[in-house]
């Protein structure tokens, strides 16, 4: 069952982006909204379906609803890092940062490291390390060509504005399942209150930023589609962290980098595929996803 739940999630997350942004012209928020929509009608239908019994206590309901807030700030830093520099590479650097974040609250809030010997802890910190340069190759592969570097002392250039909401990205993904997991609630239970934060958050934002929100039915069919996949991915996540911990379930759950790199790369054409840029994110890639693979069988 565990695989079961590790292959649900790699391969849903993996694909829920790139279905959210093959239709171009929408913006990013209306995407967002789209998504908190389709994950709260699966969430919906998961919680009766289940026989699940709704708690509005502050540890089962409010918490993860805190969560799914999160969820969507993070969701918003990673489409506009996604349009700004690609997916590959947005991915490519959200992930990794995902991984180290989920370790620290796993480590101070549950207490996942506490009984590591001295060699394993030697053995993590080396993880960490390989995370960081893979990282550090993926932020270095920006193309020769139509670089947009700011000459304005102070100001940083698109590329730079795209590692940067790709790493808010990896802070926040890697911390809005915790409220949920801190409620020790089943996965149906605290999954509903999780998206119906998702969705007010992500109702919010549309309305500040006053952009409109209808769509065309196809558009909306596409938008809602990625909203159940994203949807399908988290509810196996929670199950998933349940089983094997935080840290562990999480780092699994970031192979999905390998689909989204490569949907970004050989659909997207962000970078180009056969560039120098492309091949060093590849590389980045593989070095970040042997550094999480080490930190993962760390349990």
């Amino acid at each position: 069952m565990t695989v079961l739940l590790a292959l649900i999630t790699v391969v849903t997350w993996g694909t829920w982006i790139p279905t959210s942004q093959v239709v171009p012209g929408v913006p990013q928020r209306v995407r967002t909204l789209y998504a908190g929509i389709g994950n709260l009608v699966l969430a919906s239908c998961a919680l009766v379906a289940g026989g699940g019994h709704l708690s509005l206590g502050w540890r089962q309901f409010w918490l993860p609803l805190v969560g799914g807030a999160v969820w969507t700030a993070g969701s918003v830093a990673a489409f506009r890092a996604t349009a700004t520099i690609g997916l590959a590479r947005a991915a490519g650097t959200w992930t990794p940062l995902n991984i180290i974040v989920s370790f620290v609250w796993g480590a101070l809030l549950f207490g996942e490291l506490n009984r590591l010997s001295a060699t394993r802890f030697a053995a993590l910190g080396a993880g960490l390390v390989i995370v960081l340069i893979g990282v550090l190759l993926i932020v270095g592969s920006q193309d020769p060509v139509g670089q947009d570097v700011s000459t304005e002392p102070g100001r940083v250039g698109t590329f730079g504005r795209g590692i940067i909401w790709a790493t808010v990205a990896g802070v926040l993904w890697g911390s809005y399942f915790v409220p949920a997991q801190w409620a020790k609630v089943p996965a149906l239970v605290g999954n509903f209150p999780l998206a119906l934060g998702i969705l007010a958050a992500g109702l919010a934002l549309t309305l500040r930023g006053g952009v409109p929100v209808r769509l065309g039915p196809k558009v909306t069919a596409v938008q809602l589609t990625a909203g159940l996949l994203f949807g399908i991915g988290d509810l196996a996540l929670l199950s998933l962290v349940g089983r094997v911990g935080t840290g562990v379930g999480f780092t699994i759950a970031q192979l999905s980098l390998l689909v989204n790199a490569g949907i970004g790369m050989w659909v997207f054409k962000v970078p180009k595929p056969g560039s120098r840029a492309s091949r060093r994110v590849l590389v980045g890639i593989l070095v970040a996803g042997s550094g999480g693979v080490l930190i993962g069988i760390l349990r």
